[in-house]
């Protein structure tokens, strides 16, 4: 097994969660952390006066501590896995960005590390490549739509249809960030039927992998977590036998790092420009969240503010898929996509 390089972003394929709903098992979360399984001393809680928590206000749903995460995975109950499953992540390239605004990444295929490409020129914007036009990037008078689901960021629905035409239920899911920072779809296959052997199904597997520009294929089940790459991105790792935890996991609020939590508080607001970049910042990451997991709490409508709240800023409703214009990666960047053209 390769060992793990002190780079963040290598980590996070050992300690993601992986989120799924698993046909006739139910919603899972099984994460690889090592600190999972470690001797942790119990956190001590300050009570408090009971009558001065009752009129605290609550504070804006930030991203969790990784402690919070792990202590609410210590907490609930074993679920042991019977069978393998092979999950395929299914994030799509992002094209860049028109507006002059945020970072720009050029392509998140997989077929190259994401690096900034904005020019230094403060010039009008150059027209899109032609292979930008056919995946759908807006061009001067043209109509703003929905890009093809097989050019979308949002690739799980070409992804899943593809395991199930293999053979066996699909399992729809999420790669989650140690901290619920950042979400990617993903879809996953019992290993068993998609093929007789453990090899010919991950072949089918990292056949679908390849042709959708992911980076790995991950199997969970009772032999633990394995992390096979691509070979389309270096730095990601190979990995196999690592200890894997997995609980069942409630219907609740993805963006919170424990279970039984009421609707999330928007962080920011609409009063001065910096409240209102990290709301809008805020609004992307739960749109985000709501597109691969959805929620138990608010199920994505838009909720008036707890008593405890001022009048705004509220929960607003959902955004669709189509309409999401930035993406948190697991790499820390917070990116804006292109408003998409129909297709020609």
């Amino acid at each position: 097994m390769m060992s793990l390089e002190n780079d963040p972003l290598t980590a996070t394929w050992r300690d993601q969660l992986i989120e799924l709903d698993l046909p006739g098992v139910g919603p899972i979360t099984a994460c690889a952390d090592p600190l999972l399984c470690a001797d942790v001393p119990s956190a001590r809680t300050d009570e408090g006066d009971a009558e001065e928590l009752a009129h605290r206000r609550r504070p804006p749903t930030t991203t969790p501590e990784q402690a919070t995460v792990r202590a609410t995975l210590r907490d609930r109950p074993p679920l042991p896995l019977e069978h393998s499953w092979l999950v395929v992540p299914a994030l799509g390239p992002v094209l860049p960005t028109l507006s002059p605004e945020g970072m720009i990444v050029a392509d998140l295929s997989g077929a190259r590390a994401p690096c900034e490409v904005r020019p230094e020129s403060t010039g009008a914007p150059a027209r899109p490549s032609r292979e930008g036009v056919r995946a759908g990037a807006a061009v001067e008078g043209g109509q703003r739509g929905m890009r093809p689901p097989a050019l979308s960021w949002f690739r799980r629905p070409v992804v899943a249809g593809a395991l199930r035409r293999r053979g066996g239920p699909v399992a729809l899911g999420a790669l989650v960030g140690p901290r619920r920072e950042w979400f990617e779809p993903a879809a996953a296959a019992r290993e068993d039927l998609l093929a007789d052997h453990p090899d010919q199904a991950l072949e089918s597997a990292l056949v679908i992998a390849v042709d959708q520009g992911q980076p790995a294929v991950l199997r969970i089940g009772p032999g633990g977590l394995d992390v096979i790459p691509t070979g389309s991105d270096p730095r990601v790792p190979a990995l196999g036998g690592l200890a894997l935890s997995v609980t069942a996991r409630p219907a609740q609020c993805p963006l919170q790092g424990s279970d039984g939590a009421g609707p999330c508080r928007p962080h920011g607001g609409p009063w001065i420009a910096r409240a209102h970049a990290a709301q809008v910042v805020w609004e992307g990451r739960r749109s985000q969240a709501l597109a691969v997991q959805g929620c138990g709490v608010c199920f994505g409508e838009a909720l008036p503010p707890e008593p405890d709240q001022p009048p705004v800023p509220r929960l607003s409703h959902r955004a669709a898929v189509p309409e999401i214009d930035r993406l948190h990666l697991r790499s820390g960047e917070v990116v804006r996509i292109d408003p998409m053209a129909p297709p020609r």
